[in-house]
């Protein structure tokens, strides 16, 4: 009888082996997995920070482009002067964030929201609730009745947060202050009625470097220049004659043929063709390119009853 041949198989020590080596090479893989995760991260958080920064230039450029300025007349109140131009450094500690606070044509507004014409619009830094740095607010605001530089924070949206820096450098041009001012105001004796020609605005967000630690992001710069030019309007000049209107009447005439109409209108309307009549600096009711706060004056009192448009031709 031939004997049995010993049965095919592995021993427990080269199991044991296979066990160890299959372990290693899952946990090389797992780390391996683990860095590329942790890298892409950090490469996608940094991009996204740079296009945040990218966007925040993008958004203030917009609103400076559409700045304006009326300049007194000779020797009108100051205070009584709504439209300036005020800029002005803010350090916190390790950031710096300026207050930009200017009047604009073209303030942004969500879609479907009316063009509310000239607006007060303000750019400001105050200390992050939510982590390191600054937090970036905006806030636009109806022009006011007089002076109101003085920033007074009432539902402001927050553009950016954890910025590490805001910086404003205006250039007067013309010999009007200095290239690279840290700031800027318009009441003042020297820029009495004046706005910079232009501004170079620095934007700095904070990030997370690749040890997982906090640091001050890269600066993004954008020099912006400012094309609309200080102008100037009479307080007489909605009391013009209506010869220089033609044969039609100015603003201020129109509007008071129908002082009545409006006395008698509901209070949301009064104010919204007081707002709207304020912000347009037509002389004329039918002016040949009509601003868009006096297109919006036309339209409010087009639905004020007893109102007749033929009568301010």
């Amino acid at each position: 009888m031939s004997a049995r041949a010993p049965a095919a198989g592995f021993t427990l020590l080269e199991i044991l082996v296979a066990i160890f080596i299959m372990a290693m090479l899952l946990t090389f893989a797992f780390e391996a997995y683990k860095g590329i995760e942790s890298a892409y991260q950090r490469v996608g958080a940094t991009t996204s920070r740079d296009r945040a920064a990218r966007i925040v230039l993008d958004r203030i450029e917009r609103e400076l482009v559409g700045t304006v300025m009326v300049q007194r007349a000779q020797g009108a109140d100051p205070l009584l002067q709504p439209y300036f131009f005020y800029g002005q450094t803010q350090p916190y500690g390790d950031s710096e964030g300026d207050t930009l606070r200017f009047v604009t044509r073209t303030a942004l507004r969500p879609p479907g929201v009316p063009d509310p014409g000239i607006e007060i619009v303000t750019y400001g830094a105050v200390p992050s609730q939510t982590g390191p740095g600054l937090s970036l607010l905006r806030q636009a605001e109806p022009l006011p009745l007089q002076l109101a530089k003085e920033v007074v924070w009432d539902q402001p949206d927050v553009v950016a947060d954890n910025v590490a820096l805001f910086l404003a450098r205006y250039d007067g041009g013309g010999g009007t202050g200095a290239a690279g001012a840290e700031g800027w105001d318009s009441t003042s004796v020297d820029m009495l009625d004046q706005i910079p020609a232009g501004i170079v605005i620095t934007v700095s967000l904070f990030e997370t470097d690749d040890n997982g630690q906090v640091k001050q992001g890269p600066e993004f710069t954008r020099a912006i220049e400012l094309p609309v030019r200080p102008f100037k309007l009479s307080p007489d000049d909605g009391n013009t004659p209506a010869a220089d209107c033609g044969t039609g009447m100015t603003v201020k005439q129109c509007m008071d043929s129908f002082a009545s109409q409006i006395a008698s209108a509901s209070e949301s309307l009064q104010q919204a063709i007081a707002d709207a009549q304020g912000s347009a600096t037509d002389a004329c009711w039918n002016n040949d390119s009509p601003s868009p706060a006096l297109q919006r004056l036309k339209v409010l009192m087009g639905g004020l009853p007893g109102f007749d448009a033929g009568q301010c031709k």
